[in-house]
């Protein structure tokens, strides 16, 4: 599937378009992504017509949705995420944070942040999953930051996994739990005055 609108501070979350392709493949093939990242589908340098593809297959998905990060009225980033009902996956009814992306050129700007909180509203508040999980570069410290900040915990930790910025480096996986949104951020950053998932069990 293909996201759809969801406003932060400073960031849009909005459906893809193929407009968008040209800088995702920027993205994928810059070293200074590739460094920070884990290498995940949407990570991967490609052709112009591969990416056209991609785009075609995730509006199809199923399991899957994709968005666009928009900052001041420009492309800044792209973030996809899975979502399995499987235990052995992200967990129960969890999701599965599986690209994160901010153009090197906005870094360290807060653009990061601001779009990370604004999906976690979409994951907790508007899904209602039960669950966050993702897996981080050991090394990434500006998503190591984020993560620790929204309330994530290291739950595994694989030692030299990837290799960037010319060495093996290990990952991290983390996971955080409904619980620890709605006491971190439930009260500030709630999408809906109460989770819609607890609105429609009423």
């Amino acid at each position: 599937m293909l996201g759809g609108i969801l406003r932060g501070r400073r960031t849009i979350l909005r459906v893809p378009t193929e407009a968008d392709l040209d800088g995702m493949a920027r993205w994928a093939a810059d070293m200074r992504v590739r460094a920070a990242l884990t290498h995940a589908y949407w990570d991967e340098p490609a052709a112009r017509a591969t990416w056209k593809e991609r785009l075609a297959k995730q509006s199809e998905a199923k399991d899957s949705v994709l968005w666009a990060i928009e900052a001041d009225g420009a492309l800044a980033g792209s973030c996809r995420v899975d979502y399995s009902m499987d235990p052995g996956a992200f967990g129960d009814g969890g999701i599965g944070i599986t690209h994160f992306t901010i153009d090197p050129e906005r870094w360290r700007q807060g653009l990061g942040w601001d779009a990370a909180l604004t999906l976690h509203r979409w994951i907790f508040d508007i899904v209602h999953a039960r669950s966050a999980a993702t897996t981080l570069a050991a090394h990434n410290a500006a998503a190591l930051r984020i993560s620790e900040r929204l309330g994530y915990q290291t739950y595994a930790h694989g030692h030299a996994v990837y290799y960037g910025d010319g060495r093996y480096v290990d990952e991290l996986q983390q996971r955080m739990e409904l619980a620890t949104w709605d006491e971190r951020w439930g009260v500030a950053e709630r999408e809906y005055p109460v989770p819609l998932g607890e609105e429609l069990e009423k």
